[in-house]
């Protein structure tokens, strides 16, 4: 059975072939590469978004180089010491404090903190014959060889009554965990 072919039915094959082609250009190569290229993209922002982040945290590294190198070269290194510092620590304590009219520590357990600080909290209060005296302790308990904070500081002039000056303070020195 051969027959030939209308004009009309040629064109409409024509067309047909096309469309598959077509159809077939756009699901096999068209639709793989825009994904591709999206995905692409995609990745790009991230490693840009990355590469941000990572700047920013040179940026800050090199900060803390630089400040590092100033307190080396100023000679205001100080080393964080050990866990279990309490022996240097209880000595320094004793001699700071011991210009003091009375004096009372209370020392609360050791947090561990972040798996490698230890942080070692001691509640303080002194008292003494002015307050020239007392800045002067608090000063020694700053520049402490023993890393601390100070923190919860009150300082009452109860000179009037002839008590002197009475200090309290929350001090937490910091020791490396072992």
């Amino acid at each position: 059975m051969k027959r030939e072919l209308t004009k009309r039915e040629k064109i409409l094959l024509l067309v047909l072939a096309v469309m598959v082609i077509g159809l077939g250009y756009f699901r096999l190569i068209f639709e793989p590469v825009n994904d591709q290229i999206s995905q692409y993209r995609m990745d790009t922002e991230g490693e840009q978004c990355e590469i941000l982040s990572n700047t920013i945290k040179l940026a800050q590294m090199r900060s803390m180089e630089k400040k590092i190198a100033e307190v080396k070269v100023d000679g205001t290194e100080k080393a964080i010491p050990t866990y279990d510092n309490s022996v240097v620590l209880m000595r320094e304590l004793y001699r700071i404090l011991d210009a003091t009219q009375e004096y009372s520590l209370d020392f609360s357990s050791p947090v561990e903190q972040d798996g490698y600080i230890v942080m070692r909290p001691v509640s303080m209060t002194f008292k003494t014959g002015t307050y020239q005296q007392a800045r002067a302790i608090i000063d020694q308990l700053c520049d402490s060889g023993n890393i601390n904070q100070i923190s919860d500081l009150s300082i009452a002039d109860e000179r009037s009554d002839g008590a002197g000056v009475t200090v309290d303070a929350l001090i937490t020195f910091f020791e490396i965990a072992s």
